[in-house]
């Protein structure tokens, strides 16, 4: 619409036009800066450059940094190598787990686990807040809590929740090294 504007009025009025180009590049640029932040939330590079340890620990600098939450992180071994379709799935489930934290926990810090074993991996993610009653129809039925479920089943994995008002949450998930059939 703008375009159509300005070759409308190009002859007319210069000083309109100038101004109508400046605001259209302003709006170039914030959609630029949107596309770009959405594309990194999706799927951020760190995680295909560096891996899934380089990629959690910058979800939980950004949480930390939006949500003003403590975050401290533990890795065992010390480096873990995974597949992208691993790597991929378990950054979702962390991303995921961390909005929920930071929209319902009313926590004060979160605790975020990976552990590489010889036949499976386990993302652990603890918060100390409010906790949720597990018996809650709603509590577990949620898009997130079902997308989490959806990620790990397709990757013959396991989650659980562990949780009771007052006590904070912890989301557990474990996954297969290999996928089984």
């Amino acid at each position: 619409m703008d375009v159509s504007w300005l070759e409308r009025k190009a002859l007319d009025n210069p000083a309109l036009v100038t101004e109508k180009t400046q605001e259209m590049l302003q709006l170039i640029d914030a959609t630029i800066r949107t596309i770009r932040r959405i594309a990194t939330e999706l799927r951020p590079g760190v995680l295909d450059n560096l891996g899934i340890q380089a990629a959690i620990e910058w979800q939980a600098q950004e949480f930390e940094k939006h949500t003003g939450l403590r975050c401290t992180l533990a890795f065992s071994p010390r480096t873990i190598s995974l597949d992208d379709l691993r790597s991929t799935a378990l950054f979702r489930i962390l991303q995921e787990t961390l909005t929920n934290v930071a929209r319902h926990a009313h926590a004060q810090s979160v605790h975020i686990t990976l552990d590489l074993g010889e036949a499976s991996v386990r993302l652990e993610v603890q918060d100390d807040g409010r906790g949720f009653a597990l018996g809650d129809p709603s509590s577990l039925n949620s898009f997130g809590i079902i997308g989490i479920r959806e990620r790990v089943s397709h990757l013959g994995g396991s989650v659980t929740f562990e949780t009771a008002p007052g006590r904070g949450t912890t989301v557990r998930v474990i996954l297969p090294l290999e996928k089984h059939s």
